[in-house]
């Protein structure tokens, strides 16, 4: 999403806390972008909402050359500031498998039926995109990091307290949707289900420095 209050963009990678940082950013233009996709739209298009004014100067914007408006929209991309959060991927699994919102898989199959689901899925964040991995969120199409910050959900409360004073906030994370559990993701694996998402996620694992059971 792209906040032009706080001067920032925010990836949104499914299950690693987007809706708390939603809660006190905004709502997204369009939800779910990564960083790519929200350069392109900075680039081709004005991406402030609300109102007949905003409306008036959107009309004005798209009469610009489309050169010009890449130029308009990668300069403001480069001076925003942009972040995201990442999940230990057998963790990760186990959220997307206990999802309470929109399809609950919990309800359709059981867990290990859900990992060779996950094995063989094109779609691994149950929403429809084509990301495999999270660091495909923040990357361009050559792989080139475009982030400026990558925290951890696992260090929600002490990642976002950096990213809040770089974006000049006070606010701390409502966690509006925590976990119940009650028990440790390592719990819900067996040997081979571990070793299954190891290898679909091994991209994430080793840049992300993760490690079952952390």
């Amino acid at each position: 999403m792209i906040s032009h209050q706080y001067k920032c963009i925010f990836v949104e990678v499914p299950k690693t806390g987007s809706t708390s940082v939603r809660a006190i950013l905004g709502k997204a233009i369009r939800p779910h972008l990564n960083l790519w996709e929200n350069k392109k739209l900075m680039e081709n298009y004005w991406t402030r909402r609300g109102g007949k004014l905003n409306r008036l100067f959107e009309s004005l914007y798209l009469l610009r050359s489309k050169e010009r408006r890449s130029e308009i929209g990668g300069r403001q991309f480069e001076s925003y500031f942009k972040f995201g959060f990442v999940r230990n991927p057998w963790d990760r699994v186990v959220s997307l498998y206990e999802r309470k919102e929109a399809l609950q898989m919990k309800d359709q199959m059981t867990f290990e039926e859900f990992v060779d689901w996950i094995r063989y899925s094109s779609s691994t964040c149950v929403h429809s995109s084509p990301h495999r991995y999270q660091l495909d969120w923040f990357v361009d199409p050559n792989g080139t990091v475009l982030a400026d910050f990558i925290g951890k959900f696992e260090r929600l409360d002490e990642d976002w307290a950096f990213v809040a004073e770089k974006l000049g906030l006070t606010r701390t994370l409502p966690h509006s949707r925590p976990n119940a559990r009650g028990r440790h993701y390592s719990e819900y694996y067996n040997a081979r289900t571990r070793e299954v998402i190891a290898r679909k996620f091994d991209v994430d694992i080793e840049h992300f420095g993760y490690e079952f059971g952390s």
